[in-house]
């Protein structure tokens, strides 16, 4: 191969990068195109997109990544498991900004649980695409896998909160946490049949 072909080649790589952005045409993480799917969280009316190549984690994996009882009721994975989005339903209502308020009580509970714990961002009150508060913050933290990048979101929704969690280990994180988002703010209630 000649240095024009590498070069084409390399163009229509990025070319098909460049058209996959989104949660509709599906992202690439790497070299494989991730793709997504609306999907309903188990017992609930809550939707939102999440990745079409991800299973629900099994109860024996679970265990050992989450011991704490206080593990995520509902968990999504990558199929080695290193990738991985969770979610609990809090049957409170929030007031207005009360997203952000439930962001710093998570934010001090794990400051109490693991002082060295440092969050360095985060999002208070901002909107989800449906028009629901929600907050985030984020921060590294270490499990089986090594180092990992998590983030915490709260979701104020009708009658209930929505806590997620998004975490992956953190060399990938840059290619990792625009989708998480995208996977947030894609959160809605459907009403429909009611």
């Amino acid at each position: 191969m000649n240095h024009y072909d590498k070069q084409i080649l390399e163009a229509r790589h990025e070319e098909e990068r460049r058209r996959h952005t989104t949660l509709e045409t599906g992202i690439y993480v790497e070299d494989e195109l991730i793709t997504f799917a609306q999907t309903t969280l188990p017992d609930t009316r809550i939707q939102l997109y999440l990745p079409k190549q991800f299973v629900t984690m099994p109860d024996q994996v679970r265990d050992m990544k989450y011991p704490s009882r206080n593990a995520p009721d509902f968990i999504v994975t990558s199929l080695d498991s290193t990738v991985n989005f969770g979610f609990n339903v809090f049957p409170v209502r929030l007031e207005e900004g009360g997203t952000g308020v439930m962001s710093s009580q998570f934010q001090e509970a794990l400051r109490n649980v693991n002082p060295s714990i440092r969050i360095n961002e985060g999002v208070d009150n901002m909107a989800t695409d449906k028009g629901s508060e929600m907050s985030w913050f984020g921060f590294k933290g270490y499990a089986l896998d090594g180092q990992i990048y998590n983030r915490m979101y709260i979701i104020r929704l009708a009658k209930t909160a929505l806590h997620g969690i998004f975490n992956c280990p953190s060399r990938v994180r840059d290619q990792w946490e625009d989708i998480a988002d995208q996977c947030f703010r894609s959160v809605e209630e459907s009403w429909r049949g009611i």
